[in-house]
């Protein structure tokens, strides 16, 4: 097989849909069609950096807001808005990856800024949320009690992953 980066945007955008319309949204090549869309149209929103920074806040026991997301990739939140949200953004990339990957869905715990002590999601961010995790293959009944057990989930998670060095702070002396 071709490699990924031979293919069109639109070979690989019609091969995620077709794994997610064949409910093959684990399968190895799905997991690396999302990683490819994301190198291709992230422009600054790494997967891993975004991981890693979900993963540190669920440790903490803590909601991530937006614009901290987008921080921790080194966007600030103005230039990070339009590429994270709606099907096939930076946000649905990582419900895609966590899912492939049998992980939570730690984009449950990111939230708007004025929600970080509650956790809660607006009607039209759990309507997204939703309908990512819908397009993924997952049935949803009350979208409301599945954010907080996804948020349950992410923080049960977290609290049992190794701690990881932070790159910044852990620079090697000479």
């Amino acid at each position: 097989m071709a490699t990924l980066e031979t293919k069109s945007d639109a070979d690989i955008d019609q091969w995620i849909t077709n794994h997610e319309r064949a409910g093959k949204t684990r399968a190895p090549l799905f997991q690396e069609l999302i990683v490819e869309r994301n190198r291709r149209h992230g422009r600054g929103l790494d997967i891993t950096t975004s991981i890693a920074a979900m993963t540190k806040s669920a440790r903490e026991n803590r909601y991530i807001s937006y614009g901290d997301l987008a921080a921790s990739n080194g966007l600030t939140w103005t230039k990070a808005r339009p590429l994270m949200n709606g099907s096939h953004g930076h946000l649905d990339d990582l419900l895609a990856y966590c899912h492939s990957h049998e992980m939570p869905l730690l984009t449950a715990i990111v939230v708007g800024i004025n929600h970080l002590d509650t956790g809660d999601m607006d009607e039209d961010t759990i309507e997204g949320f939703v309908a990512g995790i819908r397009r993924l293959g997952v049935s949803v009944a009350d979208p409301v009690e599945f954010l907080k057990q996804c948020q349950s989930d992410c923080f049960e998670w977290a609290a049992k992953q190794p701690d990881v060095p932070d790159a910044a702070t852990d620079a090697v002396e000479e």
